[in-house]
């Protein structure tokens, strides 16, 4: 056998040795490339602080809270949705959830009992957020809030329900 011969059968061996070879590389790309799609947004979802502006402090006062409803993006495997929310604006610039920590309706403000109220179990809050009466064991959950370039900013959290501790679900 020639030396050339030699070296084509040297190449065509090579090439069916490393043809299952890139097969079983490409299967395993494929799913490390599938791993961190699915696991991306859990990292990206924790690494961000999500401050949402509110709006000018300047046109914030007054003395009955004001209502708000805010969009946030709400991250599910790697589908990202907008989900809205309403909140309330305290004098001070304090800002409370409009969920009600009984069972998660929503609390409506009403101004001739300068009261929040749950219309789903008669839960009772206070101008300030306080629990007053009623089934739910604590107050309306305060959110963290901010002032950036005159601009009153929350982060929007959601908590968990029928508890007397407020627990950030995550």
């Amino acid at each position: 056998m020639s030396a050339e011969e030699q070296l084509q059968k040297r190449t065509r061996r090579s090439f069916l040795l490393l043809l299952p070879l890139g097969v079983v590389a490409g299967v395993f790309t494929s799913v490390g490339v599938a791993a961190l799609r699915f696991l991306r947004p859990r990292i990206v979802r924790e690494s961000s602080d999500n401050w949402i502006n509110i709006g000018p402090v300047s046109d914030l006062i007054g003395k009955i809270p004001l209502p708000q409803k805010i969009s946030t993006d709400h991250v599910s495997g790697w589908a990202v949705t907008q989900e809205d929310h309403h909140v309330y604006i305290l004098p001070g610039n304090q800002v409370v959830s409009a969920v009600c920590p009984h069972e998660g309706c929503e609390v409506a403000w009403e101004k001739e009992t300068n009261r929040f109220s749950c219309p789903c179990h008669e839960s009772y809050f206070a101008a300030d957020g306080s629990r007053l009466s009623g089934p739910a064991r604590r107050g309306l959950d305060q959110l963290p809030t901010r002032v950036q370039d005159g601009t009153l900013q929350v982060q929007y959290q959601s908590f968990e329900n029928n508890s007397t501790e407020t627990i950030k679900r995550t």
